[in-house]
């Protein structure tokens, strides 16, 4: 029987070794968003073994906009559980965790433990800023992808080997952000382009 992985298999750089890897790993996706729900729907496909997806909001009707899982029957649905509801039926050979909370300073250890990969897919410097500590004080790989207007931003902060290194807090400091997707707008091709690369470098 041929896997349902078979041609990502046949890719050199994964092979079978690495997507058995694939499946024994785990990934947190915070922020359910544009973001996150194109982050999401790949690493299903492409068999991570344990997907923990949090999101404190419900579905809009302006988020159908660019918030690929969403259709119009979830609007009022907490995300958390509508995207979880799709992904199952994408594959239902993996291990989802659906979380409707907020990410705090007292919920971050329990939410977001220690997984192989944590993608940033939250639309706020606060929960930004604390994915940031968390992950370098636990070095964890984090991976932060961003989309505003037309342009977007994706960065990997790897503290696995050390906590000694870089990170989103030395770049930006503690800016403010120039506007939002809510008050500026954003380009619904620009959050897939770049939530794709930010799936990619998680595989």
């Amino acid at each position: 029987m041929v896997s349902r992985y078979y041609r990502q298999e046949l890719l050199s750089f994964i092979g079978k070794e690495g997507q058995k890897r694939l499946s024994k790993s785990a990934a947190v996706i915070a922020g359910l968003g544009a973001l996150g729900t194109v982050a999401a729907e790949i690493l299903a496909r492409a068999g991570v073994g344990k997907l923990v997806i949090i999101d404190r909001d419900v579905v809009e009707i302006t988020d159908l906009q660019r918030q690929l899982l969403y259709d119009e029957s979830d609007v009022g649905r907490p995300k958390a559980s509508a995207a979880a509801e799709k992904l199952r039926k994408i594959n239902s050979e993996i291990k989802i965790i659906a979380v409707a909370a907020d990410v705090d300073y007292k919920s971050i250890a329990a939410l977001v433990g220690k997984p192989d990969v944590v993608l940033d897919c939250t639309d706020n410097l606060e929960t930004r800023f604390l994915l940031n500590e968390y992950c370098l004080k636990n070095r964890l790989l984090w991976i932060h992808a961003a989309a505003i207007r037309e342009t977007a931003q994706l960065m990997v902060f790897d503290f696995r080997s050390s906590s000694n290194l870089p990170c989103f807090a030395c770049v930006f400091g503690k800016s403010a952000a120039e506007g939002t997707c809510d008050t500026v707008g954003v380009l619904n091709s620009a959050t897939a382009i770049i939530a794709a690369m930010q799936a990619t470098e998680a595989i």
